[in-house]
């Protein structure tokens, strides 16, 4: 420091004594023009101007020669019109200039404001980016449906045979996933009424068809005669008679539309005859049904005070519980994702909750594998997890999802209650991770978990 010191001294002083000669010289020039101080003040007002410009073109001269030390030198010691030097002055804003970066860059290390507009955009704003995208996907999603066809119906119901099948398929459809009539809340919430309309893509499709004619189970037939099990002796006896009149058999033959999206049901439309309020539609469709939310209104969270939990569900019907399960594991939503936007941030060993109606279930995702990269995005992948429709066998939290109290086989899921009353119980593809009996009894039956996986990829922090 005291070699700096003495550095800084030495060069000081030359370059005050530059300034001093150059300034003499300058004080020279007036009595060798002749100019005297009673002279004519215009002459005397051009000689001054003269003088201004010469002392300038001597500035620059020796500025160019100085180096930077030299010029950050005479930042501090340059005389103000016969002035003291104001090197405290100068010095006290430099270190304040100094002072200031330093803060600047401890504010931009601590408050970090890039994390703090990220999550200002993750909040739900009428018009905002992050609710546009919620509101309606910018993304084509596709789905595709196989059936399994019934090759042996008479045989099997004849008792000689075990049921039979093949997979046919795929139908492909264009889902259109929006969230319309969005209302925003006092308490930072938003509701809407789910839509998700599907378009038939025939291209896609390769070389099945909507009309294909295929063999299936009896819907609506199969779904009254489990609703008047347990009715009285003449409401049975009247259905015997009713299906007797029309002919109904318990597998059909109908077209491939007909059995996703519904076809005209006798059986149907007299049902309500004997169960009043059961249904108010004449059609009976297995996906028809399950993409019915005209009835549906969802509650989200917006992100305030939490950006984390935008898009998010608060409840579902007004509940963040389903009815037809006990206990918050097997029916609270809430915090759930319906698929549109996962929750932000998350943790490399934490789970995701998604719910959508036709499952009837919160499920939990778990992520497997390495970082993925798409593009300049990462992502990981998602599944659920293996034992999801154990009833409570492996994981013994699952038992809840045992339909008042009676269990489905390891691999089933009861959902008659989301679905109007219909025996109807989920799996996942060829009855994957299920007791090998469900494979055993049905012919046609081959779970592969290269095909039959389901996988979420999703992007950690935004996510979409």
């Amino acid at each position: 420091m005291k070699e700096f010191t003495k550095m800084f001294a030495r060069r000081y002083s030359s370059i005050s004594r530059d300034v001093d000669s150059s300034i003499q010289g300058q004080s020279a020039v007036a009595p060798e023009s002749g100019l005297s101080t009673d002279a004519d003040p215009v002459v005397s007002c051009s000689a001054q101007v003269a003088l201004q410009r010469i002392q300038r073109r001597k500035s620059l001269k020796a500025n160019r020669s100085m180096n930077p030390i030299d010029i950050l030198s005479s930042f501090f010691n340059e005389p103000i019109q016969g002035k003291r030097n104001r090197v405290p002055t100068r010095l006290f804003i430099l270190l304040a200039i100094g002072f200031l970066a330093i803060i600047t860059g401890t504010l931009i290390k601590v408050l970090e404001p890039y994390d703090l507009i990220f999550k200002w955009k993750l909040i739900m704003t009428e018009g905002g980016e992050i609710f546009n995208l919620w509101a309606q996907p910018p993304v084509d999603l596709y789905i595709k449906i196989y059936l399994f066809n019934i090759t042996n119906a008479k045989a099997f119901l004849a008792g000689r045979e075990q049921l039979k099948v093949e997979q046919v398929g795929p139908y492909v459809y264009k889902e259109i996933m929006t969230h319309e009539n969005v209302t925003f809340n006092v308490n930072h919430t938003m509701s809407s009424t789910p839509s998700h309309p599907l378009v038939w893509q025939e291209e896609m499709s390769g070389n099945r068809r909507e009309d294909d004619e295929v063999v299936m189970l009896n819907i609506a037939m199969l779904a009254i005669s489990h609703l008047t099990a347990n009715q009285p002796f003449l409401v049975r006896m009247a259905l015997k008679t009713l299906l007797m009149s029309t002919k109904s058999e318990p597998i059909v033959r109908t077209t491939a539309k007909e059995f996703m999206f519904g076809y005209p049901s006798a059986l149907a439309t007299l049902g309500n005859t004997f169960l009043p309020n059961w249904i108010s539609f004449e059609k009976v469709g297995l996906i028809d049904r399950m993409y019915d939310f005209s009835t549906d209104f969802e509650t989200f969270y917006t992100g305030v005070p939490n950006p984390a939990l935008s898009g998010l569900y608060a409840s579902y019907r007004g509940e963040t519980t389903l009815p037809q399960w006990d206990g918050d594991h097997c029916s609270n939503i809430e915090y759930a994702s319906d698929g549109t936007k996962f929750k932000s941030f998350i943790q490399s060993n934490e789970t995701v909750k998604f719910f959508r109606k036709s499952m009837c279930r919160p499920i939990n995702l778990y992520r497997v594998g390495k970082e993925k990269t798409y593009g300049s995005l990462k992502g990981y992948n998602y599944v659920f997890e293996d034992n999801a429709f154990d009833n409570g066998a492996t994981n013994e939290a699952n038992k809840c999802f045992c339909r008042k109290g009676d269990c489905q086989p390891v691999g089933l899921i009861d959902v008659t209650d989301c679905y109007y009353g219909f025996p109807i119980s989920l799996s996942f593809p060829h009855f994957m991770n299920g007791e090998l009996g469900l494979q055993k009894n049905i012919t046609g039956i081959s779970p592969d978990p290269e095909k039959h996986s389901s996988t979420f990829v999703i992007q950690p922090n935004i996510p979409l």
